[in-house]
């Protein structure tokens, strides 16, 4: 009998409609701002974003027909991870762009290099962590895959970027301890990790007044960006102000486009609207979570484990800023939120996790 293959039609579906909502969302957002603060025409940004998810939409689908040898091939995932470091890399031979290398331009686009390594990452350490699949990991074997992944975590931070920094850490955090590594083993990366933490906030000025904002000791300037958030969040109701019709976008809620778009789609859509988007990225997580449980093979189950990982918390911490459950973080809402490197990326990666959803049936 001819094989049929089948991928999770929930988790395609969930990522097909939180990517239209999240264009629809993001264009009301950006539609003012971009021509008053641009001085560009007001679908400027709607434009490139819907160009990007039409592209991301094509690299999904070629994600979810690859080979899973050629996915996980060593040599491979070694190639991505050194050209994401390449990247980041010419990030700092550039001009700073708002005071950090968070972006390359090339050819006249501009890319952000720490979406690539975060998916580069996240692959390397999945394919060599299964290689001692079910067996005990020896400290000094890890070194290498610890290594790696650190150096990614450090060249993000640098740029400076501790939010995408520390989504990284958390995601190869996760991804380790699914593997069986030991407990121990995290006790001297925990410390060092805090340890790094801490002198990351205290030597930036503007990072000890967002903590100092936020837990009310003072540096009030630093938290006006949460509270627009909470006054857009709180006037939109249960039904919000209607579709285009927000006020906290009109210049007192910052980047309502980027890291505030969650606020200004419950402004503009209420409760609904925030539930909406809260649904489809919970689904996205939840079929996330069980293609990785499902999984026989253990490359593809620390992958997808880790790719999971990384758009859940993209998706909480985004909320728990917008919310004032955490400080400011600059986090995008996966798939709403503008960002062309983020969106390919994420669609790239689900369609990874598509791929491996896949069931042969005879």
């Amino acid at each position: 009998m001819p094989m049929t293959q089948h991928y999770d039609r929930l988790l395609f579906g969930a990522t097909i409609i939180l990517t239209a909502v999240g264009l629809a969302v993001m264009g009301s957002a950006s539609w003012v701002l971009t021509a008053e603060r641009y001085h560009r025409a007001p679908s400027y940004f709607l434009i490139w974003q819907g160009a990007t998810a039409l592209i991301g939409l094509a690299l999904m689908l070629a994600a979810m027909h690859l080979k899973l040898h050629l996915i996980f091939q060593p040599k491979a995932v070694t190639a991505f991870l050194c050209l994401s470091w390449l990247l980041l890399g010419a990030a700092y031979l550039q001009e700073p762009i708002n005071a950090t290398h968070r972006w390359l331009r090339i050819a006249g686009f501009s890319i952000q290099p720490s979406a690539i390594a975060r998916l580069a990452t996240l692959l390397f350490i999945a394919v060599f962590l299964a290689r001692k699949s079910g067996e005990e990991h020896h400290w000094k074997e890890l070194l290498p895959v610890g290594g790696a992944a650190m150096l990614s975590v450090l060249l993000i931070l640098f740029e400076p970027d501790l939010g995408s920094a520390l989504v990284l850490a958390a995601a190869c955090g996760a991804v380790f301890f699914a593997a069986g590594i030991p407990i121990r083993y995290f006790a001297p990366v925990g410390v060092l990790g805090i340890g790094g933490l801490v002198w990351a906030v205290l030597s930036s000025p503007y990072r000890l007044d967002r903590i100092k904002a936020f837990i009310g000791a003072g540096a009030d300037h630093a938290g006006y960006q949460s509270q627009q958030a909470l006054i857009a969040i709180g006037s939109g109701g249960l039904l919000g102000r209607g579709y285009g019709s927000g006020l906290q976008k009109l210049f007192f809620l910052p980047e309502p486009h980027t890291d505030f778009v969650f606020a200004s789609t419950a402004e503009e859509l209420g409760l609904i609207g925030m539930l909406v988007l809260i649904t489809l990225a919970a689904v996205i997580a939840w079929r996330g979570l069980r293609v990785s449980l499902a999984q026989r093979l253990p490359a593809a189950a620390l992958a997808s484990f880790g790719i999971t990982i990384v758009f859940a918390l993209q998706a909480l911490i985004h909320m728990g800023v917008c919310l004032r459950m955490l400080p400011p973080k600059g986090i995008p809402f996966p798939l709403v939120s503008y960002g062309k490197t983020d969106l390919l990326i994420t669609l790239l990666s689900i369609g990874l996790l598509l791929n491996f959803s896949r069931k042969v049936c005879s």
